[in-house]
């Protein structure tokens, strides 16, 4: 991947013009991901489900949108609703209410998005089915690596959709790393359109949206104006593009089938170790691989149980696996295996959350003795 980001370096920057490389990575991209018929770059995961949603809004020429309780899209104003709502004001786990997550957002965000409840099937079905006539999407983020995910509820929600009419957006900024066709590919379905980030960049900001062509359409001004547009004076920045289409080419299915053996192995391992540990009650969530701890006795499913999970010792579990040479996520719940990684990296680090865990036993049972 440096080889191919020296490469670019050397061929120009930001020319203000196509210069090959993006159509290369469109390419690749669209020959993995059968639902993808056309594709356009921009420069974060924020900028794609931005652009997807204002798409779906113009092509059903409906108003709002549906997510889910705990889904996070990035920081534009009708996806930051209920990204981590207070349970005192979430309202019921079945029909959760529409929560402004952060201030200085619209006034009117939180009446323009329609809330569901992860793991729920029926309340989906119930929820999409009463609001049917004003919904231009529903936008899904698997929160792969945080939440436990079931292939068939994922399956059934593509289900509900396409029955009522309603578009469906695959946010895969985090989860297209579990396979050649992302967390889609796995579950066998076409959404109408996906959003992409962070690995189709090699380390680099980047964004995408794509799917079905009529669609995507509306953005195609060659036939004359359709009044929509979508642009960047960085998207698909050169740069971004050699790095994003050398690491896809890294990416083989052989390659895949290491990284998801190394994670399965990881969260066996690790709920092996909690199964050990009863003193502090812990859950390891995920897939391929991703995964995530959480200090909790219940599976951890929907935001709810993630919101109920214990805290206190995630700072105390992080600094530990620091000093033994290991740098999870500071809040231990989104986490990956690196294609480099080998058994014993992953042993590795088995062990270490143990000396973690065991280590926090011990100061547990000396204060309790206090």
């Amino acid at each position: 991947m440096i080889e191919a980001v020296h490469s670019q370096l050397e061929r120009g920057i930001v020319l203000g013009a196509p210069v090959g490389v993006e159509v290369e990575l469109a390419e690749e991209l669209v020959q993995r991901v059968p639902s993808l018929e056309q594709i356009r770059f921009c420069n974060s995961g924020t900028e794609a489900t931005l652009h997807a949603i204002r798409l779906a809004r113009g092509f059903t020429n409906r108003p709002k949108i549906a997510k889910f309780e705990g889904g996070y899209h990035g920081s534009h104003d009708v996806v930051e609703i209920s990204v981590t709502p207070s349970l005192d004001h979430a309202g019921p786990g079945s029909t959760p209410y529409s929560v402004a997550t952060t201030g200085g957002i619209s006034v009117n965000a939180a009446e323009e998005v329609v809330v569901l409840p992860y793991d729920d099937e029926a309340a989906v079905e119930k929820i999409l089915s009463q609001h049917r006539r004003e919904l231009a999407c529903v936008i899904f983020e698997p929160r792969a690596g945080i939440l436990s995910q079931r292939i068939n509820f994922i399956r059934t929600l593509h289900e509900i959709t396409q029955s009522l009419d309603i578009l469906l957006i695959f946010d895969e900024v985090a989860s297209f790393r579990v396979g050649v066709a992302g967390l889609q590919g796995l579950c066998n379905i076409k959404p109408d359109l996906t959003t992409f980030g962070k690995i189709i960049g090699g380390g680099f900001p980047v964004g995408a949206f794509g799917g079905r062509a009529d669609i995507m359409s509306l953005l195609d001004h060659r036939q004359g104006p359709t009044g929509f547009t979508q642009s960047g004076t960085f998207s698909a920045h050169p740069i971004a593009m050699a790095a994003g289409l050398a690491t896809l080419r890294q990416l083989t299915p052989n390659a895949f089938a290491h990284l998801n053996a190394m994670g399965d192995r990881l969260r066996n391992g690790l709920h092996d170790l909690f199964e050990q540990n009863k003193q502090i009650p812990a859950r390891v969530v995920g897939i391929g691989s991703l995964f995530g701890i959480h200090f909790t006795d219940e599976e951890v499913a929907d935001y709810r149980a993630l919101a109920r999970t214990d805290k206190n010792f995630i700072p105390a579990v992080f600094l530990a696996l620091l000093k033994q040479g290991y740098f999870p996520s500071q809040v231990l719940c989104m986490n990956a295996v690196a294609l480099p990684m080998e058994i014993h990296h992953v042993d590795g680090f088995i062990a270490a959350v143990g000396h973690a865990l065991d280590h926090i036993s011990s100061r547990i049972a000396i204060s309790v003795r206090s």
